[in-house]
């Protein structure tokens, strides 16, 4: 058996975006694996060389549709059943109000589907949002709403046949190939780690994130956002995640990061905070062949 240093390696090859930086954007959208990717194209690949209208295809989606199910069913402990399959979060919400639940009933789970066990049975919630992109790697706008009230069909349609097939094969990829207690352990111990090294540093002020615990938002003293993001790109590749404001910036973390590159990005933002725009140190930028 390898190292876990080994699994994280050979599992980084089968996310090809992480090679192009320090991927710290997951809570925007995730990586997608490369056999999701594959999948998808295949899907539609044959529909391109047969048309849409083929001869049980209604069949098709409809399997494909209960496969995705299945797996996201898997990951929250629940009934397929009660697992709809949407076209992001805002139609899940739009579901969650069509079935007549409460605003103050309803959970966006986002930030921790993926990142830690997640038993929605077990919330205090009538209807618990979840976009798939994230974390769980799932095709563009993929995302799923759990309800505790059975048997309701959602307005709108399916997903198309592709993202059906994607969500499928990321979530199942997650669940079956890489192992989710591993996920989950590696996720809250190097988020724990990198919290721990920019809570230390002068200049470098962490901000209450709540129930969100592999994504950390902060400010750096004397920079924009916008600036620190810039020369954080520029000087280590660091992808960062958009934070909505002038002042803040917000880095996720995930088990594919590696403990090398998260250092790397905390010692960028160590030297950051000790100076100013105008006072620090120029460095050549780095081509990228």
């Amino acid at each position: 058996m390898g190292t876990d240093a080994d699994k994280v390696t050979r599992l980084r090859e089968l996310l090809p975006a992480t090679a192009a930086g320090i991927y710290l954007a997951t809570a925007d959208q995730g990586p997608l694996p490369a056999e999701t990717a594959a999948a998808m194209r295949e899907a539609d690949d044959w529909e391109l060389r047969v048309g849409r209208a083929w001869a049980g295809r209604a069949e098709d989606v409809a399997q494909r549709e209960e496969e995705a199910r299945a797996v996201m069913a898997a990951l929250l402990g629940t009934d397929p059943v009660q697992v709809h399959l949407v076209a992001g979060a805002e139609a899940a919400l739009d579901l969650a109000r069509h079935a007549n639940v409460a605003r103050d009933r309803i959970l966006d789970a986002t930030a921790l589907v993926g990142v830690v066990p997640l038993d929605v049975v077990s919330l205090e919630a009538d209807a618990v949002i979840l976009a798939a992109d994230r974390w769980l790697l799932g095709p563009e706008g993929t995302a799923a709403l759990w309800l505790r009230q059975r048997g309701l069909q959602a307005p709108g349609g399916r997903l198309p046949r592709s993202a059906l097939i994607g969500l499928a094969r990321s979530v199942g990829w997650l669940e079956m190939y890489v192992g989710l207690d591993w996920v989950f352990e590696r996720t809250r111990t190097l988020a724990a780690r990198l919290r721990q090294v920019l809570a230390a540093q002068p200049g470098v002020e962490l901000l209450e994130t709540g129930e969100r615990p592999a994504l950390l938002a902060f400010k750096l003293t004397n920079w924009t956002a916008e600036e620190a993001a810039t020369e954080l790109q520029q000087r280590v590749f660091a992808i960062l995640g958009a934070a909505g404001d002038t002042a803040r910036l917000r880095a996720s973390v995930a088990w594919f990061n590696t403990e090398a590159e998260l250092d790397r990005f905390a010692a960028a933002v160590t030297e950051l905070a000790s100076h100013t725009p105008a006072t620090l140190p120029r460095r050549p930028r780095i081509e990228v062949l």
